[in-house]
């Protein structure tokens, strides 16, 4: 197996500005992905895509290569990381004599995938031979006590569903799961061909609650923080 990770690490986040490089712990945040990729026990290249430089400068401090800067068009508020990897494997099958079997998309904002969850990611989509892996989390609240707001801003459609229901009580109803944002993994040449992380023959990696934060806005950045800074994470699995 021979994997290109491609970490994406824009300069221009609002949420939380300057936030691929802020500190969590000891830590820049951009480290957590760069750290994790490095120490996976697989045959790898990793590479970060960025339009800054001072990103960049610490993405290399961290052992990750910036072979190129992202153009321009790829560094907007519209753009989309599937554009993004798309660009940076291109980049690489012109640049690399290196051929890859899979591609994995990190982003730093999903900081806690350790490079053991990333090992275990790509041994699961090699044995079971999927197209694509995605990081994902229970959610806590159920799908079904989740609604849209009715044309006059009341709260109709939840009570129309709610009576449908035989049983309201939400540890009675069935799990389900979304997407965390810690790994995206694609067969190289099913995302060639398809540009996507989704398909029919699709697995989750499923991590618990602590793992899945997403830093998004200064409210999940301070509680990233705090975990690290009191050792609610195994920072160890960093060094």
């Amino acid at each position: 197996m021979r994997v290109l990770f491609v970490i994406t690490a824009r300069g221009g986040s609002k949420g939380v500005p300057r936030k691929n490089i802020r500190m969590v712990g000891k830590l820049p945040l951009i480290a957590y992905k760069i750290i994790a990729a490095r120490k996976c026990n697989i045959d790898k290249r990793i590479i970060v895509s960025t339009d800054d430089e001072e990103i960049a400068e610490v993405s290399r401090k961290y052992g990750a290569e910036v072979p190129f800067m992202r153009p321009a068009e790829l560094a907007t508020d519209t753009a989309g990381s599937m554009d993004v990897v798309s660009h940076a494997m291109a980049w690489v099958k012109e640049h690399d004599q290196e051929r890859y079997d899979y591609v994995c998309l990190l982003e730093p904002s999903s900081p806690f995938a350790s490079y053991r969850d990333l090992e275990n990611a790509l041994h699961l989509i090699e044995e079971r031979n999927a197209d694509t892996l995605l990081g994902m989390k229970e959610v806590e609240v159920s799908s079904v006590f989740v609604h849209t707001l009715d044309e006059n801003g009341g709260l109709s459609h939840f009570y129309h569903a709610i009576q449908q229901l035989d049983n309201v009580r939400r540890q009675d109803q069935e799990k389900e799961y979304t997407m965390n944002g810690c790994m995206y993994i694609a067969r190289w040449d099913y995302f060639e061909t398809h540009q996507s992380f989704h398909s029919e023959n699709s697995l989750p990696y499923i991590m618990p609650d602590e793992i899945s934060i997403e830093i998004d806005s200064m409210n999940n950045y301070q509680v990233a923080c705090i975990m690290a800074e009191n050792a609610m994470i195994d920072l160890s699995l960093w060094e």
